[in-house]
């Protein structure tokens, strides 16, 4: 298999990061993270809380979806997932919930898993790219831009959020986890904030360049740290959430939309901010294990979850210097010629205004796509010049 075609997010991003000032005329490719396959996961609450499938992916690589439902000891009903056409759509049906812990808000982190999860409950570990084979050294993770589109949907329960969960540990290959470890959450929509909660501890704000629906922009993180997640002998977890959307005292991130950010500047932050925490050179030797990403997901008062969610896509998208062994193996350059006009976009620094032709040939040339693909996304990025793209304790 080779690297599928950029969904119409992707290009946008591509577009947004090719117009930026700082970005170079390197060649992007992007990698998908959900398979093109069809296949349902259908999964019956508190019998099959960790089902599970591998999905292949490009290069051998491959990634497991769960309904990983950890914290749910009795209920009624599903939770199906669906893969199709790159996307993969998960829906939560059940009543009666008991939680195994009954004060944690959470009952499960529906999600798709990538690397090593040496650890409960699963002691299993996905292939992987060769540009980012897991367990890797934290100081060796590539520039790569990891763009998800999704959008959350709920009639009863809630969402604690929409987010990544990221593990470093000490050594590769653990069966367990313990205080020398770091989970890293990076919270894109948030219900609730963790200032003032007890055992939390509010850290400094971080900034990162964050994409958020096709725009470029040094976003500002808030970051919650709890020192010991599950007790003296537990992890250490950090939480970011993105500083947008405020309401009712918290920022909430969103619930729809497209959401990239640069994973060597997350895992980069995470491991300064676990330095400055600890006060040492503690965050020296972890190693990135396994990404996940999905949604915390938690009952109403009556014990029903009924909500669904979607992820459109989730790409890796990097230049050809952090991905040397790969070339482009097909070129379009027609259709892309003569309709688009002078748009203006925001980046770290300025607004740029300038037409978009050279940028979309020189994007279409070193990237694949389809022409039913570039004539798509034409539309869209004609749309997008018009108006902008429209908690807690954890398992182990």
């Amino acid at each position: 298999m080779s690297p599928r075609a950029l969904s119409l997010s992707a290009v946008l991003i591509l577009l947004a990061l090719a117009v930026a000032p700082q970005a170079s005329a390197q060649c992007m490719i992007c990698y998908p993270m959900i398979s093109n396959a069809s296949y349902t996961l259908f999964s019956y609450a508190v019998l099959n809380n960790y089902n599970a499938y591998f999905m292949k992916l490009p290069q051998g690589a491959t990634a497991m979806i769960s309904p990983m439902l950890w914290n749910l000891v009795g209920g009624s009903g599903n939770v199906t997932m669906v893969l199709s056409d790159g996307h993969l759509a998960v829906y939560v049906n059940i009543t009666g919930v008991v939680r195994a812990i009954s004060f944690t808000p959470v009952v499960g982190f529906p999600d798709i898993m990538y690397g090593d999860y040496s650890w409960g409950p699963f002691y299993t570990m996905t292939s992987t790219y060769s540009f980012l084979r897991l367990p890797m050294p934290t100081g060796q993770v590539p520039s790569l831009w990891s763009i998800v589109n999704y959008s959350l949907s709920l009639r009863e329960g809630s969402y604690n959020d929409f987010s990544y969960d990221i593990w470093l540990v000490r050594h590769p290959g653990a069966t367990s986890l313990g205080p020398s470890d770091v989970e890293l959450m990076l919270w894109m929509y948030a219900n609730q904030s963790l200032a003032g909660l007890p055992y939390w501890v509010t850290w400094h704000s971080v900034t990162m360049p964050t994409i958020i629906d096709g725009q470029l922009e040094n976003l500002s993180y808030q970051v919650f740290i709890l020192p010991r997640n599950g007790g003296p002998s537990g992890w250490m977890l950090i939480i970011l959430i993105p500083e947008l959307n405020y309401s009712e005292g918290a920022y909430h991130g969103l619930t729809r939309g497209v959401f990239g950010v640069n994973l060597r500047d997350l895992i980069s932050t995470a491991v300064n901010i676990v330095g400055e925490f600890n006060g040492t050179q503690w965050e020296s030797g972890l190693y990135l294990s396994v990404i996940q990403l999905g949604a915390e997901v938690d009952a109403s008062r009556n014990g029903t979850m009924l909500m669904n969610f979607t992820v459109y896509s989730w790409d890796l998208c990097g230049n050809l210097s952090a991905t040397q062994t790969y070339t482009v193996t097909q070129t379009v350059t027609r259709t892309v010629t003569s309709t688009l006009t002078s748009v203006s976009t925001t980046t770290l620094t300025s607004t740029v205004n300038r037409t978009l032709y050279s940028t979309v040939t020189e994007v279409v040339k070193e990237v694949l796509l389809t022409p039913i693909i570039v004539a798509a996304a034409v539309a869209v990025i004609a749309v997008a010049a018009a108006a902008a793209l429209t908690v807690r304790t954890r398992r182990g």
